[in-house]
């Protein structure tokens, strides 16, 4: 595995959005996305789904009803393309002024470095069992996730990076002696 941190500073300025489908919708907007070229990503992982008396290993999403979408055009001309699409959806926006929310790419690129389906030690939860769980803001500073920052919280015998985003959070197993504290 390569140092993620060169990967987090060359990443682009574009923010992204929270795109929400209905009845597990998101592969066919993901498909729609790739028919128009949008870098889009729906976290994935691995699971075994038995056919015809043999195990294979199917990617599946971990969130259904989820998809983030890069903005690289105004609001205006995303939202048109967005409703282009025949699948029901709707972009998670801000309360008060009811803009879509905007994520910055850098903790976007973090959040997709994390949710890469071929690491073992990797952990589902929702925003709110993330919140809840105890530990302190930590930024990486050794091995192949330098530059990534989280909650380190202790669980199971071992310690894990949280990382939430959009209703979605991911533990990751990690050496607590890779990490420093942050404010």
């Amino acid at each position: 595995m390569d140092d993620f941190d060169d990967q987090i500073k060359q990443t682009t300025k574009n923010p992204w959005y929270a795109v929400r489908t209905f009845n597990c919708q998101e592969l066919k907007i993901s498909d729609f996305l790739k028919e128009r070229k949008k870098v889009h990503f729906v976290p994935m992982t691995y699971v075994e789904k038995e056919k015809e008396g043999k195990t294979r290993k199917m990617l599946v999403p971990v969130v259904h009803n989820l998809v983030f979408l890069q903005k690289n055009e105004s609001r205006k001309a995303t939202l048109a393309m967005l409703k282009e699409c025949n699948v029901p959806f709707s972009v998670l926006c801000d309360k008060e002024t009811k803009h879509p929310c905007e994520i910055p790419d850098k903790q976007m690129t973090e959040f997709r470095i994390l949710c890469d389906p071929d690491f073992k030690d990797t952990l589902y939860i929702t925003h709110e069992e993330a919140e809840a769980k105890p530990g302190k803001n930590v930024r990486i500073i050794h091995g192949p996730f330098a530059g990534i920052t989280g909650k380190l919280h202790r669980a199971r015998g071992g310690y894990y990076l949280i990382k939430t985003l959009a209703g979605v959070g991911v533990m990751m197993r990690i050496s607590r002696w890779y990490c420093e504290v942050t404010e």
